[in-house]
């Protein structure tokens, strides 16, 4: 495991020798300050770090007694690649130092050289039998970050770093002893010795190393996972000297691992419970994703799924599917379109339409870019309003139909009733010649056919005007009307009086201004308000009222009578063809009225309000704006 700056720094500058280490291209990766200071270096140790050890040799060359030497001998050290001990090297100045040289070896590879410069008369053979500086050793192994032990090749332990016993008197106490004395000494089981044995003999055997998982638990009973290794020493002879035991703590990485396997189970369910059918393809068309709505509706597992089968299962649209996924491969963002559809074959051999929408991420794995693809199946609503398609048309049909035919009866009564009336007006004109007497006695039936004809015609009227209205034939032809002028019209031709002598009351509030409307419509709207507010309050003394109102933005119809009024069940009712009030008994009336009230006023942005209470009368409003290509809240 690589060690901070920070930690080698503290290590080797508190050593009283000059330390380098150089990786195996040369490159310096440590240095302490005794260096810098030993050879005149006027500058920090990490100034070093990074640069080529071979470089640095050829520019202090000159500072050396002999430095053509002092170069070649390097070159020889490095080519031998064995360990020196104590070698003497001069300066110019007359300054002498002594060098040991150790190359750094894995699995017989060197990946390493540390050089360490000291001055004569100090003990200096490293890892020597005479252990002089063997402190060095375990301090620099002591502040490792993980667990070391060197192991003679029976299993026994020669050194043991506090990272992996922390008590020195333990420490101490298991030199020379194996792991299985260790359990038998603290009284623990010998599960993790017999696993530990059964690696080092296959350390020793292969003479390589050797790397496993132990998992081991701590005081607090929790599960710590170590990554251990065993790693054999060589000697000259190649038997092997010695055994290098490596652990560090890879709880964290298993917990998070843990974590990322919860996650992707947890995402996993969420995929197989949503209504879409999820799978996700690699840049080979390969399928490494399937939920549990695809398996239910194809029935193809992911190992059924090989390189580009997927768009072999395509019955059409395979060729707007690659592209829009080659475009999302190529990372570009494409926005879910209706038309991002296809056609398949499900398990039960029906054809299914499937809109998609495609998504691309990184995997972790040496497949790289993946895109996951969400399908919503959508036959049913696809057939769904294909049905309403076929509905609404069969229905336009038959609204057509019956709009036609109401137009056919009403022209076609027009002529029947035209005789009719043309008779019973020539009737009247031979009995106005007659006596007295029988004039009388045939009036009376005259005027009741004369009557019924004007009723069936205006009947006949109201029918043509509903089937224009309904086939969309009416458009508002709009000017500017003057309210004052047409409502005195419509008040001398019906209303002054109305048929049972009551007099029409109008009242004008505000600033009045010409509007712009059908003038057609509009005396209809007022004609048909009025004469309900004149039929629905025959009983009554009191004469209905109109009110004109002008304000800034609208204008305003209100018409009050004190009829029979309207039950509240009945007011929501109120603008459908042919309703009319529970409460009307005798009186005459086709429920067409309001009807085509409410379409006039949609047709020039009104809005109808009406306010009832029974056998206390009813009030009606209407709103409009002056300006008719705008609304605004009520």
């Amino acid at each position: 495991m690589n060690l901070t700056k920070d930690e080698l720094s503290f290590i080797f500058n508190s050593l009283p020798h000059a330390v380098l280490f150089e990786s195996s291209d040369h490159t310096v990766m440590y240095v302490n300050q005794p260096f810098c200071t030993m050879f005149g270096i006027d500058a920090p140790a990490d100034v070093l770090i990074g640069t080529n050890c071979k470089d640095n040799a050829v520019q202090s060359a000159d500072y050396f007694l002999e430095p053509s030497l002092f170069l070649s001998r390097i070159e020889s050290i490095y080519a031998n690649g064995v360990e020196v001990l104590n070698e003497e090297i001069q300066f110019s100045s007359g300054q002498t130092l002594l060098r040991d040289y150790k190359p750094m070896t894995i699995d017989g590879h060197i990946n390493g050289h540390l050089w360490l410069y000291k001055q004569p008369g100090a003990d200096v053979n490293i890892l020597s039998t005479a252990n002089s500086q063997k402190h060095f050793y375990e301090d620099l192994l002591n502040n490792i970050p993980a667990d070391i032990a060197i192991f003679d090749p029976s299993h026994r332990y020669l050194f043991v770093n506090k990272i992996a016993i922390s008590k020195k008197e333990t420490r101490d106490w298991i030199i020379g002893k194996d792991d299985f004395e260790y359990c038998k000494h603290f009284n623990r089981p010998t599960d993790a010795a017999n696993s530990r044995r059964v690696y080092f003999d296959k350390a020793i055997a292969s003479k390589s190393t050797v790397e496993f998982e132990e998992i081991n638990l701590d005081s607090f009973g929790n599960k710590v996972y170590n990554l251990r290794r065993f790693s054999p020493v060589l000697g000259l002879s190649g038997n092997v000297e010695y055994v290098i035991g490596y652990g560090i703590n890879i709880s964290s990485i298993r917990e998070s691992e843990l974590r990322l396997q919860q996650y992707y189970n947890e995402l996993k369910s969420m995929f197989n419970n949503i209504d879409q059918l999820v799978i996700t393809l690699d840049m080979t068309g390969t399928v490494n994703f399937v939920n549990s709505q695809w398996l239910k509706l194809t029935g193809l597992e992911k190992e059924m799924l090989g390189e580009n089968s997927i768009f072999r299962l395509i019955e059409s649209g395979v060729e707007q599917f690659k592209k829009t996924l080659f475009t999302v491969f190529s990372g570009f963002t494409v926005k879910p379109l209706k038309e991002n559809q296809v056609v398949i074959t499900d398990k039960n051999g029906q054809l299914r339409n499937l809109r998609y929408y495609m998504a691309r991420f990184n995997q972790v794995e040496e497949r790289g870019q993946v895109v996951a693809i969400f399908f919503t199946d959508i036959t049913d609503q696809l057939r769904a309003e294909k049905d309403l398609l076929d509905t609404a048309i069969r229905e336009r049909s038959l609204s057509d139909m019956k709009t036609n035919f109401m137009s056919m009866v009403s022209h076609e009564l027009r002529t029947p009733l035209s005789v009719i009336l043309s008779s019973a007006e020539i009737l009247e004109m031979i009995y106005s010649k007659l006596p007295a007497k029988e004039v009388e006695k045939g009036a009376t039936y005259l005027t009741r056919i004369i009557g019924q004809v004007d009723k069936m015609t205006q009947l006949m009227n109201d029918f043509l005007f509903i089937s224009k209205i309904e086939s969309g034939k009416i458009t508002p032809q709009l000017e500017l009307i003057n309210l004052h002028g047409l409502l005195q019209e419509i008040t001398e031709e019906s209303y002054s009086p109305w048929n049972d002598g009551r007099m029409l009351e109008v009242v004008f509030k505000g600033k009045s201004n010409a509007v712009k409307f059908d003038k057609t419509m509009l005396r209809h709207i007022m004609t048909n308000l009025l004469n309900n507010a004149f039929k629905y309050s025959a009983n009554s003394s009191e004469a209905p009222k109109v009110r004109i109102s002008f304000t800034p933005k609208w204008w305003f119809i209100t018409v009050v009578d004190s009829g029979i009024g309207i039950e509240s069940d009945d007011i929501i009712k109120l603008g459908e063809p042919f309703i009319r009030g529970s409460n009307v008994g005798e009186i005459e009336g086709t429920g067409l009225g309001l009807m085509t009230i409410k379409y006039f006023a949609d047709h020039h942005r009104g809005v109808l309000r009406v306010r009832s209470k029974k056998n206390k009368g009813t009030i009606v409003t209407i709103r409009f704006p002056y300006d008719l290509n705008k609304t605004g809240k009520q």
